[in-house]
């Protein structure tokens, strides 16, 4: 293979929540151009097992996994330690991990606020922190964002709130890192479906996802292998004069009423 088809050939890339879902998506667009991956995940140890099976099938060079529940700090910083120790630094960092209580605001308590605050925007910040002592010139850091900042999703204020404080932390991130050459941007990838969202939507996910379908031009939902596609342009020299940008990756929902309106197709 030559050119792009090897572009992440031995590259060390920190995934979070890299084990499912997008995640693991994006694990596998890196592993089958023979990357170096450490993914941290949660708690389902059988899932992340399954994961590095797949991952050192698809062609990854190396794949780690460390379980660690990122709502603590002190697990964030025990997760840098590990990169820093098993695979002797960071070329690319992809913030991807997210969780919250779905609750409306006036439910949510002090922990609640301080856990979704944690893994979504402490974490990002003290990841900066270790990725500018361990990226090379030339590294990169992509953030996931998420649908709920662009609309009012029920139960999702808090996540949403700690969302765009993320796409805020991405802007400035990718100015004061921008003279040790490494760059930062994020994606927004509208609603896709996962374990997470058939859980968050209970008995209403197959007509929910019918309808939300319907608000792009190609009336269907994404692979997630589409998103992981634009964060691997992202984290890519191929994008190299794209900085401090949230990529919406809706597939044109986002400027859509289709799906809102009763058909008036001539």
């Amino acid at each position: 293979m030559s050119g792009e088809a090897t572009e992440f050939a031995g590259k060390r890339i920190l995934i979070t929540g890299g084990t499912q879902g997008l995640g693991y998506a994006c694990a596998l667009r890196f592993a089958r151009e023979g990357a170096r991956l450490l993914l941290a995940y949660r708690s389902n140890h059988e899932q992340a097992e399954s994961a590095v099976r797949e991952l050192k099938q698809a062609g990854a060079r190396e794949v780690q996994t460390l379980a660690c529940d990122l709502t603590d700090a002190a697990a964030t910083e025990l997760l840098w330690k590990e990169m820093s120790k098993r695979l002797g630094g960071c070329d690319i960092y992809i913030h991807n991990a997210a969780a919250t209580a779905f609750k409306p605001l006036l439910a949510l308590e002090p922990h609640h606020v301080d856990k979704t605050l944690q893994l979504t925007v402490k974490s990002l910040i003290q990841g900066l922190k270790h990725a500018a002592k361990l990226m090379p010139r030339g590294g990169t850091i992509v953030t996931v964002s998420g649908m709920d900042t662009l609309r009012a999703v029920p139960f999702h204020g808090l996540l949403a709130a700690a969302k765009s404080a993320l796409e805020t932390l991405t802007t400035y991130a990718a100015h004061e890192l921008a003279e040790q050459g490494i760059r930062v941007n994020g994606v927004n990838p509208g609603f896709f479906d996962t374990a997470s969202t058939r859980k968050y939507l209970g008995p209403l996910a197959h007509s929910a996802h019918k309808q939300i379908a319907r608000q792009s031009p190609e009336e269907r939902l994404p692979e997630l292998a589409e998103i992981a596609e634009t964060i691997a342009f992202l984290a890519s020299p191929r994008s190299s004069w794209i900085r401090g940008q949230t990529l919406i990756v809706d597939g044109g929902a986002t400027h859509s009423i289709q799906g809102m309106l009763p058909d008036i197709g001539g």
